[in-house]
C-alpha cells in the first residue's frame, strides 16, 4: 500500500469541530471521513495570494497555480481540469452541476474566508454529482461579536498590489460584516497581468430563541491573461521562462452568489431552508487550443435553488437522523466562435472572429432527496449510513444547424436524464482516551458536463454519455499523545468506472467516450509536533498510485496498466513556525513544498523531474494595532514547472512556476 504522510498541526486536532459532513457542527472525531480544516487564524497568518499558498498543507491535497489566481486541483486524483471535485461556499455549490470551472477557487474570496474544509474522497449523502475526489467547502467569515475594522495593504514583486478591507459588528440580535478584496498584478511573464475585485456581505439575525437567519451575498470579478496554463517548449522553459506564446488569450469571470439560510430548532428537531441564487459568466479565448482549434467561448448560466433539511436527535443510542432534498434549476448559454489567428514565429499576435461553431441554450435540473443516520449502540462505537437519490437532466436547444460530420459536429435539440443512487456507510471507534479509528465506504458519481454532451467535436455520439462512478473504501486513525503530538492517518482505495475519456485525433481535435476504469490507492497520515514552546512543526508528505486499469481510447491506444499522467507518487509540505516572546509578538516560518517526478503523458514516455520549493514568512507587531508581514516565495529561485505535459504534436511542454517573489503588507486592526 503506498503511503501518504502529512505533518500538520491545526488540522489534526482530535476535538476539532467540522460542519461539512452534515452541514452542522460535529466533533471531527465522530465523523468517519478524512477531513482537513484550515481555520481563520491560519488564513490570517498566511495571507494567501493564491489558494496553493494555504491548501497544500492538507494531506492528500495538491493545488497548483496556472496563471494569476487560476489553479488545477489534485485530491485522490491526478492534477485535473475535470469535474472531480465539488466546490462549496457555506455548503452551497458555487456553480451548478454541468457548468464546472476547474478554477473554482478564484471565484471565492479565499484570503478573507472564515475557514476551509476539505473532505478527501466522495462526500456524505448530503453531496451529489462531482463529489468524487473531494469536497472543498469555504465558509465565509462571521460577523464579529464586538465592533471591529481591519485594513491590509500589500505590495510585492511583479507589480503585485492588494487591499483587503473588513468590518462588522453584532448589535443586539443582529450581526453584519463586509469584506472587500481588490487585487492587481502585472504578472511575471509577458502579458500575464490579472485583476480581481471581490466583495462579501454577511447579515445574521436571531429571530427569537429558536430561529436563526444567515444571509450572504458574494461577488467576484476576475480578469486575467492568458486564459490558462501557458506552457513552453523545454528550450524556452529553461532559457526564456518569461515568454508567453499566447499573449492574445484572456479570461473574464463574473460570479455572484446570494443565499439565505433560515434555521429553526425546537427541542430535538431542527429544520432549515436555504434558498439561493447564482449567476456566472466565463468569457475566454483559450490559449491551450490555439494551435489546433482556435475559438472564443462565451458561457453563462444562472441558478435558483433550495436546500431543505431536517435533523432529529434521539435518546436511543444517541441517535441522529438527517433528511432533506436539494433542488436546482440552472439555465445557461454557450457560444463558441471560430478564430483565424495570426502567428509570428511561435507567438500568436492577433486573431479575427469568424462564424459561430456552437450556440445553444441548455438548462440543468436536479431534485435530490437524501437521508443520513447515525447511532452509537455500543459505547465508543458510532455507526453512520446514508443514501442519496439524484434525479437530474439537461434540456438542450441548438441555435445553429445540425452538423453530422467534421470536427465540430452539432447534435439536434434534445433532452437527457440521469438517475443515480449513492450509498454511504461508516463507523468510528474510540480506541483509547483521545484516540479513535474509523472505517467507511462511500459511492460517488458525476454526470457529464454540458460541454461534453452537446459540444460534440468529432465524436460519433456524446449525448449518450453515462455518469462516471467511484467507490471509495478507507480506514483511518486520529488522536493525540500528550499535549504536543497530534496525528491523523488514513488509507484508501478509490476505484473509478465509466470514466469519460478525452482523446486527441491525428488532426489534433478532441472527442469524449465512456471507456475507462482507473484505480487510486494511497494513505494519508498527519502529524503535528510542538518540540519546544512556541515551535510548531507541520507539513504534508504524500505517496499514492494512480493507474489506468482498463483504458482504450477511441483512437485504439491501449493504456491499461500505465500510471496516470500528472500524478506524482510523492507530495510533501513541511513547515516549522516559531512564535515566542523573544520575537516581541512576532513569528517566523519556513516551509518546504515537494513534488516528486511524474509521468507527463498517458503513454508513460516522458517524465518531469519534480521540484522542491522553499518559502519564508515573518510577522512582527509594529504597534498594538499594526502588524507587519513579509513573505518570500521560491526562496532559492528554483526553475520549476507548475505543470509538465507531453503532446504528440508539440513534444514536452512546461508551465513555468513563479520565481523568487517578495511580498510586504501592513495590517491595521481597530477593535
Amino acid at each position: 500500500m503506498p503511503l501518504t504522510i502529512a505533518l500538520y498541526a491545526d488540522q489534526v486536532a482530535l476535538g476539532e469541530v467540522v460542519i461539512s459532513a452534515t452541514r452542522e457542527r460535529q466533533l471531527r472525531s465522530d465523523v468517519p471521513l478524512s477531513i482537513g480544516v484550515i481555520g481563520p487564524d491560519e488564513i490570517g497568518r498566511i495571507q494567501p495570494e493564491h489558494p496553493s499558498d494555504i491548501m497544500n498543507s492538507i494531506p492528500g491535497v495538491w493545488v497548483n497555480q496556472t496563471t494569476g489566481e487560476g489553479h488545477m486541483t489534485s485530491i485522490r486524483q491526478p492534477l485535473s481540469i475535470f469535474p472531480l471535485f465539488l466546490y462549496l461556499e457555506n455548503g452551497i455549490p458555487t456553480r451548478s452541476t454541468g457548468f464546472f470551472n476547474h478554477n473554482a477557487l478564484f471565484e471565492i474570496n479565499i484570503p478573507q474566508a472564515g475557514a476551509i474544509e476539505v473532505i478527501r474522497g466522495p462526500g456524505t449523502a448530503l453531496y451529489g454529482s462531482d463529489a468524487i475526489g473531494g469536497v472543498v467547502n469555504v465558509e465565509t467569515a462571521a460577523p464579529p461579536d464586538a465592533p471591529r475594522a481591519e485594513a491590509t495593504v500589500e505590495g510585492g514583486s511583479h507589480g503585485f498590489k492588494r487591499v483587503l478591507l473588513s468590518g462588522g459588528a453584532s448589535p443586539g440580535s443582529h450581526g453584519v460584516r463586509a469584506d472587500i478584496n481588490v487585487t492587481d498584478s502585472e504578472g511575471w511573464r509577458n502579458s500575464t497581468e490579472y485583476a480581481r475585485q471581490s466583495a462579501t456581505l454577511t447579515w445574521t439575525t436571531q429571530a427569537g430563541a429558536r430561529t436563526h437567519v444567515r444571509s450572504v451575498a458574494a461577488f467576484s470579478r476576475v480578469d486575467q491573461k492568458p486564459a490558462g496554463v501557458s506552457a513552453l517548449s523545454e528550450e524556452d522553459f529553461r532559457s526564456r521562462p518569461t515568454l508567453n506564446y499566447q499573449p492574445i488569450s484572456y479570461r473574464d469571470i463574473r460570479a455572484l452568489r446570494i443565499s439565505s439560510a433560515v434555521t429553526h430548532e425546537r427541542g430535538r428537531t431542527l429544520i432549515s431552508a436555504t434558498p439561493f441564487f447564482r449567476y456566472n459568466t466565463n468569457r475566454l479565448l483559450p490559449n491551450w487550443s490555439l494551435t489546433f482549434d482556435p475559438v472564443t467561448w462565451d458561457v453563462s448560466n444562472w441558478s435558483i435553488g433550495m436546500q431543505l433539511r431536517a435533523r432529529r436527535t434521539t435518546d436511543t443510542a444517541d441517535g441522529l437522523i438527517v433528511g432533506g432534498v436539494d433542488l436546482d434549476l440552472s439555465p445557461g448559454h454557450r457560444t463558441e466562435t471560430e478564430l483565424d489567428p495570426v502567428r509570428e514565429g511561435s507567438i500568436f499576435v492577433s486573431a479575427t472572429e469568424l462564424d459561430p461553431l456552437y450556440e445553444y441554450d441548455v438548462t440543468y435540473r436536479q431534485a435530490s432527496p437524501y437521508v443520513h443516520a447515525e447511532a452509537e449502540p455500543i459505547d465508543g462505537a458510532r455507526f453512520s449510513a446514508g443514501l442519496r437519490l439524484d434525479l437530474a437532466g439537461y434540456s438542450y436547444d441548438n441555435q445553429l444547424s445540425v452538423a453530422t460530420g467534421g470536427s465540430h459536429r452539432r447534435p439536434p435539440s434534445t433532452s437527457v436524464t440521469f438517475t443515480h443512487l449513492s450509498p454511504k456507510a461508516g463507523v468510528t471507534v474510540d480506541l483509547a482516551p483521545h484516540v479513535s479509528a474509523f472505517a467507511s465506504y462511500r459511492h460517488g458519481f458525476r454526470v457529464p458536463e454540458e460541454s461534453q454532451l452537446f459540444r460534440q467535436g468529432s465524436s460519433e455520439n456524446t449525448v449518450g454519455l453515462d455518469p462516471v462512478k467511484v467507490d471509495n473504501v478507507e480506514l483511518g486513525v486520529r488522536g493525540r499523545a500528550g499535549e504536543s503530538i497530534r496525528f491523523d492517518a488514513a488509507v484508501y482505495r478509490l476505484m473509478k468506472a465509466d470514466d469519460i475519456v478525452r482523446f486527441v485525433n491525428a488532426d489534433g481535435t478532441q472527442a469524449y467516450v465512456n471507456a475507462g476504469r482507473t484505480s487510486h490507492i494511497g494513505a494519508e497520515v498527519g502529524l503535528g509536533v510542538e518540540p519546544l514552546p512556541g515551535l510548531v512543526v507541520s507539513g504534508a508528505l504524500t505517496r499514492a498510485r494512480h493507474r489506468y486499469e482498463d483504458w482504450v481510447t477511441a483512437a485504439g491506444e491501449d493504456l491499461s496498466g500505465n500510471e496516470m499522467e500528472l500524478a506524482p507518487r510523492t507530495l510533501a509540505n513541511v513547515s516549522a513556525e516559531f512564535e515566542h516572546g523573544l520575537l516581541a509578538g512576532g513569528s517566523i516560518a519556513l516551509e518546504l513544498n515537494h513534488v516528486s517526478p511524474y509521468w507527463m503523458d498517458p503513454a508513460n514516455s516522458s517524465t518531469y523531474e519534480g521540484h522542491d520549493i522553499l518559502a519564508l514568512r515573518a510577522a512582527l507587531d509594529v504597534t498594538d494595532h499594526v502588524r507587519l508581514f513579509v513573505r518570500v516565495t521560491n526562496l532559492t529561485d528554483e526553475l520549476y514547472a507548475e505543470r509538465a505535459t507531453f503532446n504528440a504534436f508539440r513534444g514536452d511542454e512546461f508551465a513555468p512556476g513563479l520565481p523568487r517573489s517578495v511580498y510586504v503588507s501592513l495590517r491595521y486592526v481597530l477593535d
